[in-house]
């Protein structure tokens, strides 16, 4: 009785007025089955003459037949892209802000029912991989009176097997036209056959040395030592603190520090070399470490773990001499956009530096969320560290990027001061510095809204000076812009006084934070990027237009202004190079630090090359192959996105030249699979001018948890970390005015097959080496797909681009089994890490470069 009752509250009212209530609004949220499905990426025809769109559907139902429909409801979701276009008379779509948009029943609905009800719709930018698409719905009454909720079908899951994220709402990707995002576009579908056809087939079963590679390695020896009776530490110039985390990986990994165990000697010794310098020399029952500097002795000590076999605690006899290829070897993280828990920040710290990376670049603030509390700004964090359901943006922040209802999740939270002062003398024990950055004056959504939350809530008090203290708007604004994210409201007033205030008071405390931990701030990245479209119509920026002497741009002023502020509080300024290209540099500090991040294949070189010569520090952010949020292959299983590049693997990572940007025009393809032109004719880099380091990036936008954070991180950062490090061999020198493509030559035969030498000896390491440490210390890493074909006779074959993998292949019948060619009836195939246990993603078995996948495992819904 009671559920029909509810059917018929829901769906048998005659007046279309009639409010839903909570209990009926609760059963909406459990029952309404949604399926979003991409119809095409490519159209023959677009609606209101757009050149190029993507069309796609929604479509609702419920389990229960019904004639007459309820009116009252509203859907909001994230949508990446907004929507310009809606077929149909039975539901509107209303862009809200960013990527909220909001679905409502027009009159003719006519209700739901096991029928699915459908919308179709267009966008005009591409959103084409799948965890582009994000969950969690909220359904509310019209009104927004009740509670609202959930739907449950929107929700991610858990593949059983894998721990990877499903999104039972999704319906299967299995055609290029939702694969590529134009008729131009050449993105291949990398099954199982394309990667046997373009993988390298690994051919060690070993190798000696570590990952990165050192500069210089001997081999003394081909006996191993054995260290599974213990170490004992013997410092000269160095104290015990400086080294501790380098010993405690030695003890984590089976080497323990015993009085009894193998004398190492480790001695420091400065010289004129500022940059770390060691020597480390491994014989028979004698180790030394010889540094000129406590963080060469930190390295020497990580070259050792690095060198150990965990399955024996064995290291090769050897004889080591290392230095850093640049100063900077970075890694950013950013915690904005999804919150990235504290644990998960030390554990990274410490795989940077058993890596041998120096950097870590927080991003801490950015339009979705602020990350790190502010003494006597208590609104940035309790209102801008959180997404939920909340129009007015009182309690928190519009949930987007499929936030969702729950203020306890974990994409939301803060670092406290306690927590933050951790981070960093945990950094410092590491000897890794850590470099904040609060996006300004684009990104800055989150601390506009908190800000405001701030005045509403003094000015309610009758505070008005308080009020207006850090206010970042500038009410008489009546500037209309969209940014890149589609908001319409976040970016800071340059031109008004509080907004410098509000920075003045950031900086202060931040830098008093670090002076707590006894770690002082060196370096502070500003963002200073996309701020397109704002300021023209602000009272307060006519003004500063014409009163200022020279004025270039709104933003150039902002920078100029912040780093000035900066360098009088002895701190560093840095920024991405599209924002510090509107600044003159005359009017900047001396010492500039420079993310490079166009991408190569659109003249990133150039971009590059500017910043070098006027003599800043350029650490170079090249999004085709530094971004860690982009998917290791262009598969629709695989997470990220897609905008500079549709597969980075590790192996492209460790290909990359940083000295020489314009000559992977010879070996790479632009987004679109396409050959491109690199002319570096009228943009050479100066004589004797050098790149001042490389920085991996791990933005968050599609990473709600740390596992799926780890995923995409590792093993791309041990390629990373070979490349911030060692110099190889056969990268290609740079040669001023040349022009590169795939027929200019310059990367030759001979160079070609010194990387793939180089590559086996890598992967080798990788696989057998530091996979092993990785999955002892619980690291989610991306286990490899398996590349597969059918050869003559109808035996199979099969690998994995690393090696150290079982492969297992499913029957028919559905049983896993070890591979073997020998194998009938194999529908599917996946690798196994031997330690954990952990299996990696499914693939099916092809007999062509044909994308349609139709014995991909698809989720059940959950009820």
């Amino acid at each position: 009785m009671k559920f029909n009752r509810l059917i018929a509250l829901l769906f048998g009212v005659s007046s279309p007025l009639y409010a839903l209530d909570q209990t009926t609004l609760n059963w909406l949220s459990q029952n309404l089955d949604v399926n979003y499905t991409l119809l095409d990426s490519k159209p023959s025809t677009c609606p209101k003459a757009q050149q190029k769109c993507y069309y796609s559907e929604l479509s609702f139902s419920v389990a229960t037949e019904n004639t007459k429909a309820n009116q009252d409801f509203a859907i909001f979701f994230s949508q990446l892209m907004p929507i310009y276009h809606v077929e149909g008379d039975t539901f509107t779509i209303t862009h809200i802000n960013g990527d909220i948009h909001k679905i409502t029943p027009t009159s003719k609905f006519t209700g739901f029912s096991s029928t699915p009800t459908t919308v179709r719709f267009y966008t005009k930018d591409s959103q084409i991989t799948r965890s582009e698409f994000m969950p969690n719905y909220v359904v509310t009454d019209a009104q927004l009176q009740l509670t609202p909720q959930i739907i449950l079908s929107t929700q991610p899951q858990l593949d059983n097997d894998t721990g990877l994220e499903l999104q039972p709402y999704l319906m299967p990707f299995d055609t290029l036209n939702q694969l590529q995002t134009s008729s131009k576009d050449k993105t291949p579908w990398m099954g199982s056959e394309y990667l046997h056809q373009h993988q390298v087939r690994p051919t060690l079963d070993a190798a000696t040395g570590l990952i990165p590679k050192p500069k210089q390695l001997t081999v003394l020896s081909d006996k191993r030592l054995n260290l599974a009776a213990g170490i004992n530490l013997q410092l000269s110039g160095v104290s015990a603190d400086a080294i501790a985390m380098a010993q405690q990986r030695l003890n984590t990994l089976g080497v323990k520090s015993t009085k009894d165990g193998l004398k190492v000697n480790v001695a420091v010794k400065p010289n004129k070399q500022s940059s770390p310098h060691y020597h480390l020399t491994v014989a028979e029952n004698n180790i030394s470490i010889q540094a000129n500097n406590s963080a060469a002795a930190f390295y020497g000590l990580q070259s050792l773990a690095g060198l150990l076999d965990i399955s024996d605690l064995s290291i090769p006899m050897v004889e080591i001499v290392d230095a850093p290829r640049y100063d900077f070897r970075g890694l950013h993280v950013d915690v904005a956009r999804n919150f990235r828990s504290k644990a998960f920040i030390l554990q990274t710290i410490e795989q940077m530096a058993a890596y041998k990376l120096n950097k870590l670049h927080l991003h801490l603030a950015d339009d979705e969320g602020w990350r790190l509390a502010i003494d006597g700004l208590d609104e940035l964090t309790s209102v801008g560290a959180y997404r939920c359901f909340d129009l007015t943006e009182t309690r928190c922040l519009l949930p987007q990027l499929g936030a969702g209802n729950d203020k306890n999740s974990h994409i939301n939270g803060f670092y406290s001061a306690a927590d933050y002062i951790e981070i960093l003398r945990y950094a410092n024990a590491h000897h890794i510095e850590v470099l904040p950055s609060l996006d300004m004056p684009g990104h800055s959504r989150a601390a506009i809204i908190a800000m405001e939350a701030r005045y509403k809530k003094l000015m309610a008090q009758g505070k008005q000076a308080d009020a207006e203290q850090y206010r970042l708007i500038e009410p008489a604004d009546q500037t209309r812009y969209r940014s890149i994210q589609h908001y319409n409201d976040n970016t800071l007033n340059v031109c008004i006084k509080n907004t410098y205030t509000f920075i003045d008071k950031v900086l202060s405390e931040v830098k008093a934070l670090h002076d707590r931990a006894g770690v002082p701030l060196q370096t502070y990245h500003i963002g200073a990027d996309e701020t397109a479209g704002a300021w023209l119509q602000s009272p307060a920026c006519k003004k500063l237009r014409s009163s200022v002497k020279d004025f270039t741009s709104f933003n150039g002023y902002f920078i100029e202004r912040i780093a000035k502020l900066l360098d009088k509080k002895g701190i560093q300024v840095a920024g991405w190079s599209d924002g510090l290209s509107d600044v003159r540099a005359a009017n900047m500090p001396a010492k500039v630090q420079s993310n490079a991040w166009a991408t190569l294949s659109e003249n990133g070189h150039a971009v590059a090359h500017r910043f070098a010569n006027q003599g800043w520090q350029v650490v170079l952010s090249s999004p085709d192959v530094t971004y860690f949020d982009f998917p290791y292959q262009s598969h629709p299983q695989e997470r990220g996105n897609h905008w500079a590049s549709r597969a980075i693997e590790s192996k492209k990572i460790f290909e990359f030249m940083p000295d020489n940007l314009p000559a992977h025009a010879e070996i790479w393809t632009n987004t679109n699979n396409h050959t491109y032109v690199a002319n570096d004719g009228d943009s050479s880099l100066n004589q004797g001018v050098k790149f001042f380091g490389v920085q991996g990036h791990l933005w968050s936008e599609m990473l709600r948890s740390d596992t799926q954070a780890q995923y995409m991180l590792y093993p791309r950062l041990l390629a990373l970390a070979e490349r911030a490090w060692h110099h190889a061999e056969w990268e290609l020198p740079y040669q001023a005015g040349r022009i590169y493509n795939q027929s200019s030559g310059y990367f030759t035969a001979k160079l070609k097959a010194q990387r793939e030498a180089d590559w086996q000896r890598f992967v080798a390491i990788l696989g057998f080496q530091e996979i092993p440490k990785l999955a002892q210390a619980n690291i989610a890493f991306r286990i490899p797909t398996v590349a597969a074909t059918t050869l003559h006779l109808g035996k199979l074959d099969a690998f994995t681009a690393i090696p150290g993998f079982v492969i297992e292949a499913q029957k028919a019948d559905g049983q896993w089994l070890p591979f073997s060619p020998s194998l009938r009836t194999v529908r599917v195939l996946r690798a196994r890490e031997p330690i954990t246990g952990r299996v990696g993603r499914a693939m099916p078995l092809q007999q062509s470069y044909s994308p349609l996948e139709s014995l991909t495992l698809r989720p059940t819904k959950a009820r």
